[in-house]
């Protein structure tokens, strides 16, 4: 599954044999990412558990995709070091929260 332009999972197109398809979904992943840390940003408490996965797992995906940490990082304007701990999962994302009473205690 590849995120739409909307943020929406559609089906993966199969195996795709140009490196423009490759890139195209790169950047796709890329603008997922990227909406789902702003939400995760913008999350109150009713909403942090779930913008959390959401973007933890648009931050993976978007490597998984073959998009590279620098580039990734900066895209999204956070810097490589802490978007590797992130993915990798040493440190949670929700810990990163701007509003500390949402952080875990």
């Amino acid at each position: 599954m590849t995120p739409d332009r909307h943020g929406a999972l559609a089906p993966a197109p199969d195996a795709p044999t140009e490196s423009v398809d490759l890139r195209e979904r790169q950047r796709a992943w890329i603008r997922l990412a990227k909406a789902r840390l702003a939400a995760f940003v913008r999350s109150s408490a009713g909403e942090v558990d779930q913008a959390t996965r959401e973007a933890e797992s648009a931050l993976r995906a978007a490597v998984s995709s073959g998009t590279g940490i620098e580039t990734l990082s900066a895209e999204l304007e956070v810097s490589p070091r802490a978007l590797r701990a992130i993915v990798d999962g040493s440190v949670p994302l929700r810990s990163l929260h701007p509003d500390d009473s949402l952080r875990p205690a």
